[in-house]
């Protein structure tokens, strides 16, 4: 799935240049252009970056930019219409809640063997483990976890996972977008 046009949207309703979103985000400007263009893809590292630097995480970046404009909507196992980021090396992540919304639902299909950078950003994480073992690196401190487990921590604290299972490892990832629940609270 392209996320140029939303990346377009978003830096230009910040009133950013894309030599500005590039400065923020480290990436090179050519670079940008080309992934707002469609002409490149970002990896899951510099998807991050963007959208960090967009004030946003990299699942908001697609489907509704309005949360009013959202209507119930079904995410079928079979569905490939289901927005997804395919981190090659790591995992297929599938958006099953993506937009504006008080929180995302994220499948991980597949983790890395190895653990990759460590992330950390606003807001409340949850995994459940659907095929395990896996193991979660939250601050420095690993706990594994096998199938059926549950496991939540603030994002802010740098977090990473890994799987000996590779590819055949699945994890439903619940991601609260900490400013859209803040938003919400204070529209009621």
């Amino acid at each position: 799935m392209n996320v140029g046009p939303a990346i377009r949207e978003r830096r230009l309703a910040r009133e950013l240049t894309l030599v500005a979103l590039a400065e923020l985000a480290g990436l090179s400007q050519p670079f940008l252009s080309q992934v707002e263009n469609g002409r490149a893809q970002p990896s899951m590292e510099s998807l991050y970056r963007i959208a960090t630097a967009l004030g946003t995480t990299p699942q908001a970046l697609f489907g509704a930019h309005d949360p009013s404009a959202l209507a119930p909507t079904a995410a079928r196992a079979d569905d490939e219409g289901v927005p997804a980021i395919d981190t090659a090396g790591e995992s297929l992540r599938r958006l099953l809640l993506p937009g504006d919304t008080p929180f995302h639902v994220v499948e991980l299909v597949g983790l890395a063997t190895d653990f990759l950078e460590s992330w950390h950003h606003d807001g409340f994480e949850a995994l459940y483990v659907l095929v395990g073992p896996i193991e979660v690196e939250i601050d420095g401190e690993i706990t594994e976890l096998g199938t059926g487990d549950f496991f939540s921590y603030p994002a802010h604290l740098p977090h990473r996972y890994r799987s000996v299972l590779g590819r055949r490892a699945r994890v439903l990832l619940i991601e609260t977008q900490l400013q859209a629940a803040q938003q919400g609270a204070h529209s009621s």
